[in-house]
């Protein structure tokens, strides 16, 4: 029997492997291998008389033989490296279970010493040859030798028998993203980053550590690591070990400052918002306020409440610095912070304190619109109280880039058809009826209008003007005690990480401080008393071009 003669049988051990395995890629597999083992016994000098029934037999052992190991250790992929050896290697190494445990761990390890491995056992290679090759000395040959070897050892001896669930990490920054939507891009529906980040973040760790920690082979590993280093998400040390540099907290951190915040805020909840009110009163008094529509002048008031609470946060956490975001090679300019639940957590707790979060802090947007003679300002905050939190959840990219454009031609009366193509894609308005019902805009007579308060800048700066004064003024009453209050509550970093901003150590114990004292002001009937609509607390400014 020839290689040739083998090759003919391909279809059919296929149709045998579909029939056996759960999907075609398995299916491949299991042929491939059936394969490699009778190319290696004919090299070996072997003899395959009846060849359909050899190949149907050693197709069977093996999937046979990866049904005892499928809960046994993780699934693991040969590396190409491994299939050009197929021809040098014997029977046993494709069918022998230790030989399996051997190929796994080579699997594992990083590429620098699973390279000198391959090349010395596998291919034959003399140290001085394989020191040519990769041009580095023969001391460090035979030092990566010897350190492969030491931990092919350690891991044969230790060898884990079950695959890491894969956790989840919700990565957000602050800041200007990069061209391509990096950071968040970089991990966004990628579990495997996600995960590595995940694993990388307590201490430094290599390419063996996090491959051992997944079940993944590190060669497909490097190339992930490489793009998270690559896009800054992760540093390398000196010693070829890397790390996530950048803070990442557990909702355990948040859960453990979450009643003693709701407890702080209602203990001081009648001297807060005796300013909260004083602030209301004079922002409508202002006149360009009186002219605007009830649902407007609400929506208004709530952005200025949340506004004020959450610059009080900001301003008494003491004397921390202001953020500060470097510029990246991705060209934006962001500091990352991320939240990362391990797999099997319950969410339920977690997801009972979401009324009293307000999700990504206060958002400011920014576009020309009208062909470019007005720059329009999007400034929002999302929350769960009489609010579509998810107002752009039909697109985010979508909402963010084209939505100014589009409520501003809606406000100036500029047709919408003459800018869908341009700067309003036509996808947005086929999402009309979801802004209705967010409460960004409304329809009468058969003819939309914006329903947020659009105000000009100066007019926007005066309110800001009674915000600031309102945050200052709480400060003065319960700053020093709100500052000692959430220095116990912030969340711990590693030693390592010197890139963190302080402020981010502030994030859970600041997170439900604001929305604790709306909440208690809703029930008590002082804060949007009557509302029964979506009531988003969204302003639009506008200010002319250059």
């Amino acid at each position: 029997m020839t290689d040739e003669e083998i090759l003919r049988y391909y279809d059919y051990l296929m149709r045998l492997a579909v029939s056996k395995c759960n999907s075609q890629t398995d299916a491949e597999d299991l042929v491939g291998d059936t394969m490699l083992a009778a190319f290696a016994y004919l090299h070996k000098g072997g003899v395959i008389e009846h060849q359909k029934t050899w190949l149907t037999n050693t197709l069977f052992h093996k999937y046979n033989d990866s049904l005892r190991r499928e809960y046994r250790y993780p699934v693991t992929i040969c590396l190409d490296d491994m299939t050009d050896l197929a021809a040098e290697a014997d029977e046993e190494y494709f069918s022998s279970e230790e030989a399996a445990e051997v190929r796994k761990e080579l699997n594992f390890l990083g590429y620098s010493i699973r390279e000198v491995l391959i090349r010395f056992y596998f291919r034959n290679q003399s140290v001085s040859d394989i020191a040519e090759a990769l041009n580095i000395p023969e001391g460090t040959v035979k030092s990566r030798l010897a350190a492969g070897r030491g931990q092919m050892k350690k891991g044969l001896e230790r060898m884990e028998r079950k695959n890491l669930l894969p956790g989840k990490l919700y990565l957000s920054i602050g800041g200007c993203d990069g061209l391509k939507g990096e950071p968040v891009s970089l991990v966004e529906d990628d579990l495997i980053a996600q995960n590595l980040l995940m694993l990388a973040y307590e201490k430094p760790v290599g390419i063996t550590d996090l491959s051992k920690a997944t079940g993944i082979p590190a060669a497909y590993i490097e190339p992930i690591v490489k793009k998270l280093v690559d896009g800054e998400l992760m540093q390398k040390t000196d010693g070829g070990r890397v790390y996530s540099d950048f803070i990442i907290r557990k909702p355990q951190d948040a859960l453990r400052s979450f009643q003693p915040q709701l407890d702080f805020a209602h203990k001081h909840f009648d001297t807060v918002w005796s300013i909260i009110e004083k602030m209301s009163e004079q922002i409508s008094g202002m006149a360009f306020e009186q002219e605007m529509g009830a649902e407007e002048r609400t929506k208004l008031d709530r952005y200025a409440v949340l506004k004020a609470l959450q610059d009080f946060e900001y301003s008494g956490a003491g004397k921390i610095e202001p953020l500060k975001f470097p510029k990246r090679r991705d060209g934006g300019q962001w500091l990352a912070n991320a939240t990362a639940f391990e797999a099997g957590y319950n969410m339920k707790e977690y997801q009972e304190t979401s009324q009293y979060r307000i999700y990504g802090g206060h958002r400011t947007t920014e576009a020309l619109a009208a062909g470019g003679t007005r720059l329009v300002r999007l400034y929002e905050f999302d929350t769960t109280l009489l609010d579509n939190p998810h107002r752009y959840g039909f697109s985010w990219d979508l909402y963010f880039k084209h939505i100014i454009p589009f409520l501003w031609c809606i406000y100036a009366d500029i047709p919408l058809e003459e800018r869908i193509g341009n700067d309003i894609p036509s996808e947005l308005i086929s999402n009309i009826p979801v802004l209705e019902e967010a409460g960004l805009i409304g329809s009468g007579h058969h003819i939309l209008c914006v329903k947020i308060p659009v105000l000009k800048i100066e007019e926007y700066e005066r309110v800001c003007v009674v915000i600031r004064s309102a945050a200052e003024e709480i400060k003065s009453v319960i700053g020093e005690e709100f500052s000692a209050f959430i220095a116990s509550q912030r969340t711990p970093v590693p030693r390592h990480l010197t890139t963190v901003p302080e402020r981010y150590r502030y994030l859970d114990a600041t997170s439900f401080f604001a929305m604790a004292i709306v909440r208690e002001a809703y029930g008590r009937g002082l804060h949007l008393k009557g509302v029964d609509y979506c009531c988003p607390p969204v302003v639009m400014s506008w200010a002319c071009g250059e």
